[in-house]
Parts: C-alpha cells; sequence; structure tokens
C-alpha cells in the first residue's frame, strides 16, 4: 500500500482524544485496491504514529469506510533507512 490506512471508527477515535483535528485532512486519494477496483479515500496527516519503540511524525494516512484493521504503508515505511518481515517470527524489523 503506498499509504497508511485506518478505519473510520480508528478516525473518530483520533478525533475525539485530539490526535487529530480539521486543519489535518488532506485532499482525497484515488487508490487501486486489490481486485482492481479504484476507489476514493479521504486523507489526513498523522502528527506523530507510534509503532514498538519507534515514534515518526507526519505520516500521510488514507480513511476507509469500513472498520478494515490498520494497514502500514510506505507513508509510513518510508520514515526508515530500512525494513523487513521475518516470516519465521511473524515480526516487522524496522531500522533507523
Amino acid at each position: 500500500a503506498s499509504e497508511l490506512n485506518i478505519s473510520e471508527n480508528l478516525e473518530k477515535q483520533l478525533l475525539k482524544d485530539g490526535s487529530i483535528n480539521e486543519s489535518d485532512y488532506l485532499s482525497n486519494g484515488l487508490y487501486k485496491t486489490a481486485n482492481g477496483t479504484i476507489i476514493e479515500c479521504r486523507r489526513v496527516l498523522l502528527r506523530n504514529i507510534t509503532v514498538g519503540t519507534f515514534t515518526v511524525s507526519n505520516v500521510t494516512a488514507s480513511i476507509s469506510n469500513d472498520d478494515s484493521p490498520l494497514l502500514l504503508g510506505k507513508s509510513f515505511l518510508d520514515k526508515f533507512k530500512k525494513w523487513s518481515i521475518d516470516n519465521d517470527k511473524s515480526e516487522l524489523i524496522l531500522e533507523k
């Protein structure tokens, strides 16, 4: 995925706790799904996101219209020098 993706439910939670506000919203984006369908999603700039021991700033996220799980896309992963997945351990390895 090109961008981190959050659900509308998570968006509501982030608005409620002040993690995002109206000024953080960006223009809508068009995305191609795995089955080839093009969909339009709202987008927001996440000021900070923490995964494990890493906190990164200014990550663009798309907002899905359903209750889909969080998806770490390239807008998050590109903030790292190197990343990989250890399939044996089911582990994401991040390097700054």
